[in-house]
């Protein structure tokens, strides 16, 4: 393995959160630990693209205002829905690939406070995983820089060692991953939905639910129409992405990449995985709906954007 010097992309402010990901500790939720992963797992996987890395290379999510310091000479890129980047204070385009210098300034930040960014660096991350992953999972202590879970602080630096340059790749607008909210959610209905009155399904697929600021990378509460179950609880079983979890206050929990892995709750459905990026990128206040739909109808939906993806990228999905 080459050797990566003890230099590369120092963190200078951190925002609310600047965390280390990848593509999570898949396959490992058995055994009691956390899926992790991006929250906007479309957003990171295009960032990685348009640095020409391989899928499930390190890169940085952003929540907040996060400023960077190049030590070395890379590329790089930042997505996200409202995704605004500068180096050196002057503005550069998101969805593109960016040539920075050692010394250089990066400064990365949402337009709408509470959404994600993703940088990708064209290089090799000197960052040792943890039970398969560096994705940082604070609740349990693994991962991230340290390994212990923390998130990144001011005056962390990453190693890295560059790629090669490569050619500079963009992501046109009509091509970027849809974020509009005023769309509904698509939910596949679980078996318990069976423990729901179809008065009971029909409120929750006919209202509109606030997203509350009871919110993390486990799940997002919402707020609206109470949804009544007759039952209270079950035995614990596993929590799939996406999960609707229905607590005893009716108040529906969307539950998220670092969600615990057993509960309890009945649930109504699940968001598929087509949505649950676009719902991983609403902030406190915004407005959801729900829809149903079948488990093969998700299913095409989900193959056909991967489809469409693999034609516009030569292959890669």
């Amino acid at each position: 393995m080459t050797s990566v010097p003890a230099t590369g992309i120092e963190v200078r402010q951190a925002g609310f959160a600047t965390l280390l990901v990848d593509s999570g500790r898949q396959g490992t939720q058995r055994f009691g630990f956390s899926e992790s992963g991006p929250m906007d797992h479309d957003a990171y996987w295009w960032a990685n693209w348009l640095c020409g890395n391989t899928p499930g290379t390190t890169a940085f999510e952003v929540m907040g205002d996060a400023d960077f310091v190049s030590h070395i000479n890379v590329q790089l890129s930042v997505t996200g829905p409202s995704a605004d980047v500068h180096v050196n204070q002057v503005p550069q385009p998101s969805w593109t690939t960016l040539s920075v210098k050692e010394g250089d300034v990066i400064s990365v930040k949402a337009d709408r406070p509470g959404q994600r960014s993703y940088m990708a660096v064209a290089a090799e991350w000197a960052v040792e995983s943890v039970i398969g992953s560096v994705c940082t999972v604070s609740r349990e202590h693994l991962g991230g820089l340290t390994g212990t879970g923390d998130a990144l602080q001011p005056g962390d630096t990453v190693a890295m060692l560059p790629e090669n340059p490569r050619l500079i790749r963009q992501l046109n607008k009509e091509f970027r991953p849809d974020y509009d909210l005023t769309a509904p959610v698509s939910v596949v209905a679980g078996y318990q939905h069976r423990d729901f009155t179809s008065a009971t399904t029909s409120l929750f697929y006919n209202s509109e639910y606030r997203v509350s600021n009871k919110i993390s990378r486990m799940g997002y509460r919402l707020s609206g129409a109470a949804v009544a179950c007759r039952s209270r609880s079950l035995r614990s079983e596993g929590i799939n992405l996406g999960a609707i979890q229905v607590p005893p206050d009716g108040q529906p929990i969307v539950m998220m990449r670092d969600r615990q892995t057993l509960g309890g709750y009945p649930k109504l459905g699940c968001v598929t995985l087509l949505d649950i990026n676009r719902f991983a990128q609403a902030v406190p206040g915004d407005v959801v709906t729900f829809r149903q739909t079948d488990m093969n109808t998700a299913r095409s939906a989900y193959l056909l954007k991967l489809e469409k993806r693999a034609r516009l990228t030569g292959g890669e999905a």
